[in-house]
């Protein structure tokens, strides 16, 4: 295939971004829709239809996957190739960034940045599992940093057409057992050696986390949805309670994969530069008083009262100013939520996101509808994942209200139903 080539009349073929077996992955724009995506191709004679249903069932469950950690899927289709013959095909979001074996080429990453990646690693697969899929290819190679977070690739056609086949398992181990297994391999890889130095112990609890993961007997690893929620918990932890060693308290971040913790340690330096410097025009101003002595207070200053009238000037006293109205009290102000209810926040507003993206490009919800509760989402999340003051309860309450007003046709009702059972994960009292 050649760049240029348009398959089914839609997808016009850039260039191929790389190879898997007999699978390729392009990189194409889509002309209906002008936006670029990637495009994972499969070559199938039309006899074999025990493989191509295969494929189509891998491609479906992949689709199913509403996770910020997973490719969003758009479409799927059997056309002619260039030469005649039969291709199927998958498209997905086009995404760029650096894969985690190139990174590790780079050098081991620090602790707290192999807490944060695996942490993203560990949450998608238990999502992939908790659908039934196995994924049956993890590495580091399928493990992709981008500027939005983790995303793991080897799903859908792409998968299912490589050695062993995502569904598959080795040498007859339980497929989601060895999906564990493989992330604590990878888990690992992302470790110091055992002679490094210790940093605030944290490598030592990886360590013994990835062992469990890699036990001989597949029943003795745990399921990935436990070791997802064994290093949200740890990463929520880092996050409120950074390194004594730290300068100023703050916790030196890495470059990918840790930014929310980067921005809250940013807001709060900024929090306590205020007082720092509405405080600093007095350190300047008070020395300067010559009239009062080290140690000695400024007696107050002698209150003004109104000048007397004569009685010659036919106004009298003046009458008495009324007392000023009490003022009200002021609403309690939002507060930063708990480390734990952030956490779950960002998990589910984040998978709620992409849940909207991938009802919209399902024509499940509603073009206006759907930019409209996007944008009130992706708001939301910010706010949270930024350890902002928030109001999650009066929040979360308008996100409901947005549903359950919606007008016929805005959005499927099964559709509507998972967005509710997402915004039923926030921890908030009702």
């Amino acid at each position: 295939m050649d760049p240029g080539f348009r398959l089914d009349g839609r997808y016009r073929m850039e260039h191929r971004a790389g190879r898997r077996g007999p699978a390729e992955v392009w990189r194409a724009h889509d002309e209906l829709l002008a936006r670029r995506v990637a495009v994972a191709l499969v070559a199938v004679p039309r006899e074999r239809r025990a493989l191509r249903r295969r494929l189509r069932d891998s491609a479906r469950a992949a689709a199913a996957l509403a996770h910020p950690g997973i490719a969003t899927t758009y479409d799927y289709g059997e056309a002619g190739g260039p030469g005649g013959e039969s291709l199927t095909y998958v498209v997905t979001e086009d995404l760029t960034g650096e894969s985690l074996a190139a990174r590790l080429e780079r050098g081991l990453p620090c602790a707290q940045e192999a807490l944060s990646v695996c942490a993203e690693v560990a949450d998608a697969l238990a999502a992939v599992h908790s659908c039934g899929v196995v994924h049956g290819d993890l590495r580091a190679g399928q493990v992709l940093l981008t500027e939005d977070g983790v995303k793991i690739l080897g799903l859908g056609i792409a998968g299912a057409a490589g050695a062993g086949g995502a569904e598959a398992a080795r040498d007859g181990e339980p497929g989601q057992a060895e999906d564990v297994r493989a992330f604590g391999a990878l888990l690992a890889a992302c470790l110091p050696d055992a002679g490094a130095p210790p940093e605030s112990g944290l490598p030592a609890e990886l360590a013994a986390l990835a062992d469990r993961c890699r036990a001989a007997e597949p029943g003795e690893r745990p399921p990935a949805a436990e070791v997802a929620r064994a290093l949200a918990a740890r990463t929520a932890a880092a996050a409120v309670l950074p390194p004594a060693d730290a300068p100023g308290g703050r916790r030196a971040g890495p470059r990918r994969g840790y930014r929310r913790f980067r921005r809250a340690a940013v807001l709060g330096g900024a929090a306590a530069a205020v007082p720092a410097l509405a405080l600093a025009p007095l350190a300047v101003v008070l020395p300067t008083l010559r009239d009062a002595p080290g140690g000695v207070a400024l007696p107050a200053p002698p209150r003004r009262s109104a000048p007397p009238h004569s009685p010659a000037d036919g106004r009298g006293a003046l009458p008495p100013v009324p007392a000023a109205p009490p003022r009200p009290a002021r609403a309690a102000r939002p507060a930063v939520p708990a480390a734990d209810t952030r956490a779950q926040a960002v998990g589910a507003l984040a998978r709620m996101r992409r849940a909207i993206d991938t009802g919209m490009a399902a024509g499940e919800v509603g073009p206006r509808f759907g930019t409209d509760l996007a944008t009130q989402v992706s708001t939301l999340l910010n706010e949270v994942d930024g350890g902002e003051p928030v109001d999650l309860p009066r929040r979360v309450a308008a996100l409901r209200s947005a549903l359950a007003g919606r007008a016929p046709g805005d959005v499927a009702p099964e559709r509507a139903a998972g967005l509710s059972a997402l915004l039923a994960e926030i921890p908030v009292r009702p």
